[in-house]
């Protein structure tokens, strides 16, 4: 019974939080606490939303924002995991990289955004280099810091096993890395994720963002559409995160961490 009464909560209490955001939201609006023309009411912009699904106008600008997401962050894993774990492997080449690794982490990647835009133009290559340069440094120190914290036992053991070159790396280091590159990539998602709304926003690519920054401009008529394309990145947002919190679930099933979940998942509902 209790186990029964947890799962309901653990399902329903996200559900009336956000109905209650939303009530909230339009107590807000509708009783004139807020000016139409800042804020328009829930109402006005769910019909808005409903409008760009019925009509199709939001899936190209979904696609767009998730075509420079997902080549990103591609690139970025790849580059991540052979250049982190070069670097993990040579003390010598780490503490060279780590004084340009900082610099680099620490430029804002919108900073950049004038010039990649005068180079590239408002392209698909454009987000995609920003989406790259703000993902990139995150998930380099994470795998990084996974590899080096490898059991020195199960290096010494594949060594030995003659297990050596592209083979370890996929044998070895990936595995044993794997909590630290899940949390680089969920870090490494969220940053690609908004840097493909501000490229769109600022630089005119095509997308979720290039739709908020047009119903924008279009006047305050249009102001429900424009809350409407900020509430799809929230929620497209929310499931790349929930993706990959599955996945890790999934891909880690072995890992001592998710067991340490699903036994402690098994005591609270004893």
């Amino acid at each position: 019974m209790l186990s029964a009464s947890r799962s309901w909560l653990t399902w329903t209490l996200p559900i009336v939080t956000v109905a209650a955001v939303l009530l909230a939201w339009q107590a807000v609006t509708a009783g004139g606490w807020v000016s139409p023309s800042q804020f328009p009411t829930m109402s006005d912009t769910m019909v808005a939303l409903g409008r760009e699904v019925a009509t199709g106008r939001v899936w190209p600008a979904v696609g767009a924002t998730l075509a420079g997401w997902v080549i990103g962050m591609v690139i970025t894993i790849l580059l991540g995991l052979l250049i982190g774990t070069a670097l993990a492997f040579n003390a010598f080449a780490q503490r060279s990289a780590a004084p340009v690794i900082e610099i680099f982490k620490a430029i804002p990647a919108i900073a950049i955004l004038p010039l990649v835009i005068l180079i590239a133009g408002s392209t698909l290559p454009m987000k995609v280099f920003l989406v790259c340069f703000a993902a990139f440094w995150p998930f380099l120190i994470q795998v990084i810091y996974g590899v080096r914290s490898m059991d020195p036992i199960v290096l010494d053991t594949a060594r030995a096993l003659g297990v050596r070159g592209a083979r370890r790396f996929l044998m070895v280091s990936v595995p044993s890395a794997s909590p630290y590159l899940v949390t680089g990539m969920r870090i490494a998602s969220a940053q690609a994720l908004i840097l493909c709304v501000v490229a769109e926003i600022v630089g005119g690519a095509a997308g979720i963002g290039r739709n908020i920054l047009l119903a924008q401009n279009t006047g305050v008529v249009a102001y429900p559409t424009m809350y409407a394309y900020i509430l799809v990145a929230g929620i497209l947002g929310i499931a790349l995160t929930g993706a990959f919190f599955l996945l890790e679930k999934r891909v880690m099933h072995w890992h001592e961490s998710q067991r340490n979940i699903r036994e402690s998942n098994k005591v609270g509902a004893a």
